[in-house]
C-alpha cells in the first residue's frame, strides 16, 4: 500500500516537473531572440533539441532528487505513520484484553462476595435454630424440674395434712367415744379404727 501510494505520487510530480522543464528553455530561447516574439516558442521547430536536452536534464535532475531525498522521505513518513497505527492498534488490543481481564476478575469477585454473604446467612440461621432449640430445650429441662419439685411439695403437703387430719380425726374419735359410751379407749387402738376408716373411704 505505502509502494502503491509513493509510485502514484512520484509519477504525478514528475509529470509535473516534466511540463515545467519543457516550459523553462523556451522562455530562455525567447528572452535571448529579444523577446515579444508573436507565436508559441514550443511549436518553434528550431528550439526542439534544445527543449528535448533540457527536459532530459531537468528530468535526471528532478528523477534523482525525488528518488534520493523525497520519495524515501516521504517513504519513511508513510512507514512511520503506519507504524505508529499498528502501535495504537496493538495497544487497544491490549488494553480490550485488560479490560476484558478485570471486568472478568471484576464478576469473579462479586460472585465470590454474593456465594460468602449466603454462606454467612446460612450460617447465622443455623446458629439461630440451634440457639432456639437450646434454649426450649433448657426450658423444657427447667419445665420439667419445677413440676417434679412442686409434685414433690404438693406429696408432702398432702402427706403431712393427712397426717394432720388423722391426729385431728383420731382426737375427735376418742372425745365421741367417751362421750357416747363412757368409755376410755386407748389411742393406738382410734388411730388403727381411723386409719382403716381412712383407708376405706379412699
Amino acid at each position: 500500500m505505502i509502494a502503491n501510494s509513493v509510485t502514484r505520487w512520484s509519477r504525478r510530480i514528475g509529470l509535473a516537473a516534466a511540463m515545467a522543464a519543457a516550459a523553462v528553455p523556451s522562455w530562455a530561447a525567447t528572452d535571448a531572440q529579444g523577446g515579444g516574439g508573436g507565436g508559441l516558442p514550443q511549436l518553434d521547430a528550431t528550439t526542439y533539441p534544445t527543449q528535448i536536452f533540457w527536459l532530459i536534464v531537468s528530468f535526471i535532475l528532478l528523477y534523482v532528487i525525488m528518488s534520493k531525498v523525497a520519495i524515501p522521505r516521504i517513504s519513511d513518513v508513510l512507514e512511520e505513520r503506519q507504524e505508529r497505527i499498528e502501535d495504537d492498534i496493538e495497544t487497544a488490543d491490549r488494553l480490550r484484553g485488560e479490560a476484558e481481564a478485570v471486568k472478568a476478575e471484576y464478576e469473579k469477585a462479586v460472585a465470590d462476595a454474593r456465594s460468602e454473604a449466603h454462606a454467612l446467612v446460612r450460617k447465622a440461621m443455623d446458629e439461630i435454630a440451634a440457639s432456639h432449640a437450646t434454649a426450649e430445650a433448657e426450658a423444657a429441662k427447667k419445665t420439667a424440674e419445677t413440676t417434679k419439685a412442686a409434685e414433690a411439695r404438693i406429696a408432702e403437703q398432702r402427706t403431712e395434712a393427712l397426717e394432720s387430719l388423722k391426729s385431728v380425726a383420731s382426737e375427735a374419735a376418742a372425745e365421741a367415744t367417751v362421750k357416747l359410751t363412757g368409755i376410755k379407749v386407748s389411742d393406738a387402738k382410734v388411730g388403727k379404727a381411723v386409719e382403716a376408716a381412712m383407708q376405706g373411704g379412699a
